[in-house]
């Protein structure tokens, strides 16, 4: 399966809502699934109010979390671009605090999930299972992509045992690299942080998130002409 939202159909559908406490957000679906399938990938983009608080929470699913834009924390974490946060299904987070000029974030799931739990009130949902946290970055991404003469992969966080691994290529003009083999993963969202890349035959500009499971492993990874950067997160089985 190979999934893809772009920039351009998220903000086709761009809402705004607001939470109970009064903090106000915009949200834009870059990637929705039918409910109920066993891999039904799940990607959006977040624009947090300035200076807002959405309360300590937590999820059904395994979830990453990129900041692409402002600052604030996670926690009591400092975060940024591109700081990356993954929490696993059933772990509290947060509070998750912006910054005078809000905090934009991408949220990634293997698996639909329909809405936070918020703690205390919903603690009798959260289920006994290994809580799991990795905050890696900030990657530092560069802008202008034709500068760079060589192909680079870098951590954003060693690879776990479970499955749960994250990368950054740093692509030169024209260039292809063949993303890191882990295993044991349910499935992987490659999301394009500058330049344009082509990832699964379609070539795609910054911010585009892709979905990819591990039948179509080893995904190759080419990038235009000004180069590309590109985060490859997977999750675990």
């Amino acid at each position: 399966m190979i999934r893809t939202g772009t920039l351009e159909e998220g903000r086709g559908n761009r809402s705004k809502f607001t939470l109970a406490n009064g903090t106000g957000y915009f949200k834009s679906d870059f990637i929705a699934s039918p409910p109920g399938e066993p891999v039904a990938p799940q990607s959006f983009l977040v624009e947090q109010d300035a200076d807002s608080v959405i309360l300590p929470h937590f999820h059904l699913q395994n979830e990453f979390q990129v900041v692409v834009r402002g600052s604030g924390s996670i926690g009591r974490h400092p975060v940024r671009p591109l700081s990356v946060h993954y929490a696993s299904a059933h772990t509290g987070y947060g509070p998750i605090t912006a910054g005078p000029e809000g905090l934009w974030y991408f949220t990634l799931r293997p698996r639909m999930d329909f809405g936070a739990k918020f703690l205390p009130e919903s603690r009798d949902q959260m289920q006994k299972l290994p809580k799991r946290h990795l905050l890696g970055g900030p990657v530092d991404i560069n802008e202008v992509g034709s500068q760079r003469n060589a192909t680079l992969c870098e951590e954003v966080f060693p690879a776990q045992p479970d499955g749960i691994a994250g990368w950054v290529l740093r692509i030169q003009p024209q260039g292809s690299v063949a993303a890191p083999a882990h295993p044991r993963g349910l499935g992987r969202f490659y999301v394009i942080a500058s330049g344009r890349a082509r990832v699964g035959g379609e070539s795609l500009g910054r911010w585009a998130t892709v979905f990819v499971t591990p039948e179509d492993e080893p995904m190759h990874v080419h990038a235009g002409r000004e180069g590309a950067e590109v985060l490859v997160l997977q999750f675990p089985q």
